[in-house]
């Protein structure tokens, strides 16, 4: 069987209070952490850019299996922690009960600057993503695998989302998450690039004209990453269960495979025009898996199903390579039977979204759908 490619998670978590509001909690969790849990393991909890959130960092895996059993441990020391500390963790992209206006960032200068630079647009935001880092060989090549991923970032928009309600009602959407990203420059779809270099002037150019903070700032979907050999792509809302968070490094691992395979084989990724992409991700975010989408190279609506059952076919033969058909299987049929995180939010709102909240918080058991 030919080497796997390495792949890391960052989960993003809500913290609430018992009434199921964000709480500006991170500090307290953050001092637990550090007291109960020795230096390698604390090292992995970080504050995040508001402080009713916190990051939780996997290790580097190979296979699902590890990742899994990484994520589900992670997820059981927050649980725990917000216990002790009286708080609620909450995995999903968007608080349901109310908004945190003002809700005050972290200390951390960087996101002090941050907040003054984008001042209520940043003050306001506390959405939840989930990061998947997959390894390559080199900037030249992240960058090219970059540009295959763009019509297939929508798709993994749907799949992940899990942000419908926003200010105590539902906002319609599957990804309210998306809907608040998308106010930010430097989002969306990332920029066809020819090279690491061009990708790097593109970065640039957005720093010096004053509407990103530094060259680790673009709110882009996916991009090569500055701080590992990864390409990083943040498509999907923070995960409700760890099975739909291992889905997505699933799906994103098969689409990185895919597309140095390809590059291997001399084909360049698609050019696609941005605002049939743009299109086709506020698409993603409105309807998630239950309606519509873009196929971006055809330029024509299609459903979003058929859209996943098109990237399934795409990346098939580079799942079954790296072992992952089975575990793939098993995980798309979970979303069948259960819905998209946004789906299931909405079936548990219906008694109430105090319920909605007590379902989906951590520690409460909810962490796969019994498919292992």
């Amino acid at each position: 069987m030919p080497q796997r490619r390495t792949v890391g998670f960052e989960e993003e978590f809500l913290l609430l209070d018992v009434g199921g509001v964000p709480v500006a909690g991170v500090d307290a969790v953050i001092d637990w952490i550090h007291t109960n849990l020795g230096p390698d393991e604390s090292n992995r909890f970080k504050p995040e850019l508001q402080r009713v959130q916190i990051e939780s960092v996997s290790l580097v895996h190979t296979t699902m299996q590890t990742l899994q059993s990484d994520l589900s441990a992670a997820r059981s020391k927050l649980a725990t922690a917000g216990h002790d500390c009286e708080l609620l963790v909450l995995p999903i992209g968007y608080a349901p009960i109310c908004g945190t206006p003002h809700c005050g960032g972290t200390e951390d200068s960087r996101y002090a600057r941050i907040h003054n630079r984008y001042r209520e647009m940043a003050q306001t935001y506390t959405a939840c993503g989930a990061h998947v880092h997959v390894g390559v060989d080199g900037d030249d090549q992240a960058v090219a695998v970059v540009n295959h991923l763009r019509p297939w970032l929508p798709t993994l928009i749907a799949v992940g989302a899990n942000s419908p309600f926003h200010e105590g009602h539902d906002s319609g959407y599957s990804s309210w998450r998306i809907a608040e990203l998308s106010r930010f420059p430097g989002s969306g779809l990332p920029p066809y690039a020819r090279s690491a270099d061009d990708y790097e002037n593109r970065v640039a150019t957005l720093v010096e004209s004053g509407v990103l903070i530094d060259d680790h700032m673009s709110f882009w979907l996916a991009r090569p990453s500055d701080v590992y050999p990864t390409v990083e792509v943040r498509a999907a809302d923070t995960a409700a269960t760890v099975d739909d968070a291992v889905l997505q490094a699933v799906l994103t691992r098969g689409l990185v495979q895919t597309a140095i395979a390809a590059l291997d084989a001399g084909i360049e990724g698609p050019h696609i025009d941005q605002q049939v992409g743009a299109a086709a991700v506020w698409s993603a975010a409105r309807h998630g898996l239950t309606g519509p989408a873009i196929d971006t190279v055809e330029e024509v609506q299609v459903p979003a199903l058929k859209m996943l059952g098109n990237l399934i076919e795409w990346i098939a033969d580079e799942l079954e390579e790296a072992g992952d058909t089975a575990v793939a299987r098993r995980l798309l049929t979970g979303i069948e039977h259960h819905g998209t995180g946004a789906a299931r939010q909405r079936s548990m709102a219906r008694l109430g979204l105090k319920e909605l909240v007590e379902s989906f918080r951590l520690g409460n058991g909810l962490s796969t759908y019994e498919l292992h």
